[in-house]
């Protein structure tokens, strides 16, 4: 390959000179000295040092992705210069360089070697291809072999090929994660036999498209780089069963992310992903789907065809409404949602007979449909952080619900099928309307907590005692005047918070409860406390 000079690179024009650059991954040089920062800086800077630095860094925008990419690999200080930030970049690489071929650059610290398109786009590739070594089999003991060692960092790129090729054919696992990899070497493609690659937590921005020849991938992990995109090639992994992308910067999926027909296990939460392929509901194996923290504004239809899927995370994105095809999803048992924009939801929602767990708090709710009643596997049920100023009688149907959570909604209410829930162990009721608790809430046998502080409650209904299993009970911040004395009758209460009421005294034999370790009084006009009770409770 024949070196460009800066001179000729000059004459390129940006729309040329870009892909090149990008194809790079990550600008990077192959030598520093102590007196580059001081040749950067001066007029007499090579050209090609300043179209990185107008292509990278351009003067006046700090906001650009290619710009904000490196300012994270490289972490960069955003008050720094574009000459200034490339020179960073500059020195950090040649410090890795040096790290990894010391004996190359020990007697060279003080030379400017001229800089050329051929070795600015291979430098970065070769010290990537070392970082690779280091981690095969038995590659950090060749590469301090004494006739490696002083061969230079260019020279032994070159073996890579030829080392992998005669010791790594049967390798199946490959551990790459922390590597410090800001660049995929082609060669990751000729270890043929791989079932699982982890490259979680370096610094990689793309993909070589060589990694479409590892068919026998089972599992690769991608999690905590800087990916912005997929290669087509993807798609040719045939037998991958968990694909692990989460906290990378992807705004969009490839269509032939939906020809991996094992894939069991997708993770895409912490990116910027805006919509979903049609081609996702293409994956007949999924059974994990995590889409948390993205920009997802709606889902495709095609997400009904996940006919295997038993779990799908949507939390922290800018969903307004759910495809009626939701109700398609017969294995589903995990739906979560919270954080959205959802005002409504679909009426097929009813139709998951096996979900178990539905998160739907800090959305926009006003009702729930009443075919929600017809979840009849429901454990776990989160409305709070909503607008429901009532809810449907059909919430007593789901009889296997153990968890309620009504906090920060509008009710004044509750209707008397509530407590038919039979199973509940845990209600939460906390910053509500409500002005009272209907007599038939003794009838929740297994209720251990219940949370109902911040309402206008004035008074407690007497079949309050007949909760056997209440251990902790939250009345903090109501208008009470006065207890129940069959108060006394809870004999697995723990924790009993009475704060900010308007109490006078307390009823006979609360101090009987044994169980009590915690009973929090402030703020009430309490007048006669006997001492036994102000000892126990340091009030």
């Amino acid at each position: 390959m024949h070196p460009i000079s800066s001179a000729s690179i000059e004459s390129l024009p940006n729309e040329l000179l870009l892909p090149i650059l990008e194809a790079c991954a990550v600008p990077s040089l192959f030598s520093v000295c102590k007196r580059w920062h001081h040749l950067l800086a001066s007029e007499v800077m090579p050209s090609l040092y300043k179209k990185i630095a107008q292509l990278h860094f351009p003067r006046g925008d700090a906001t650009t992705p290619r710009t904000l990419m490196l300012a994270r690999v490289y972490q960069l200080n955003h008050g720094l210069t574009s000459i200034e930030k490339v020179y960073q970049v500059f020195k950090q690489v040649s410090t890795l360089a040096k790290s990894i071929s010391p004996l190359e650059f020990k007697e060279k610290t003080e030379e400017i070697r001229g800089l050329t398109l051929a070795n600015y786009s291979s430098y970065l590739l070769n010290i990537n291809r070392l970082l690779l070594w280091k981690k095969l089999p038995d590659g950090e003991e060749y590469l301090g072999r004494e006739e490696i060692k002083h061969l230079p960092l260019e020279k032994k790129g070159e073996l890579l090929r030829d080392w992998i090729e005669e010791n790594c054919k049967n390798i199946t696992a490959l551990d790459l994660s922390k590597a410090g990899l800001t660049y995929l070497p082609p060669e990751i493609g000729q270890l043929s036999q791989l079932q699982e690659l982890d490259l979680s937590l370096n610094q990689l921005t793309s993909l070589p498209t060589e990694m479409g020849q590892l068919s026998q991938l089972k599992g690769l992990y991608l999690n905590q780089n800087q990916l912005t995109g997929l290669p087509a090639e993807i798609g040719q992994l045939a037998n991958l069963i968990r694909l692990y992308l989460n906290q990378n910067q992807l705004t969009s999926l490839p269509t032939e992310i939906g020809q991996l027909p094992e894939l069991q296990y997708l993770r895409l939460n912490q990116n910027q992903l805006t919509s979903l392929p049609a081609g996702i509901g293409r994956l007949p194996q999924l059974k994990g789907l995590d889409l948390n923290q993205n920009q997802l504004t709606a889902l495709p239809a095609e997400i009904g065809q996940l006919s295997e899927l038993h779990t799908l995370k949507l939390n922290q994105n800018q969903l307004t409404a759910l495809p009626a095809e939701i109700g398609q999803l017969p294995q589903l048992h995990t739906l979560e949602l919270n954080q959205n924009q959802l005002t409504s939801l679909p009426t097929e929602i009813g139709q998951l007979s096996r979900l178990t767990r539905l998160d739907l708090s800090q959305n926009q709710l006003t009702s729930l449909p009443a075919e929600t009643g017809q979840l009849s596997q429901l454990q776990w049920l989160h409305l709070s952080q909503n607008q429901l100023n009532a809810l449907l009688t059909e919430i007593g149907q789901l009889s296997q619900l153990s968890l309620l959570n009504l906090n920060q909604n509008q009710l004044t209410a509750l209707p008397t099928e509530i407590w038919q829930l039979s199973q509940l162990e845990r209600l939460y009721l906390n910053q509500n309307q409500l002005t009272s608790l209907p007599t038939e809430i003794g009838q929740l046998s297994r209720l251990g907590w219940l949370y109902l502080n911040q309402n206008q409650l004035t008074a407690l209904p007497a079949e309050i005692g007949q909760l056997s299993q209440l251990q902790y009970l939250h009345l903090n911040q109501n208008q009470l005047t006065a207890l129940p004395i069959e108060i006394r009758q809870l004999s697995r209460l723990k924790g009993f918070y009475l704060n900010q009421n308007q109490l006078t005294s307390l009823p006979a034999g609360i101090g009987q409860l044994s169980g009590l370790t915690k009973l929090e009084l402030a703020e009430n006009p309490l007048k006669n406390i006997t001492k036994k009770i102000r000892q126990r409770f340091q009030l």
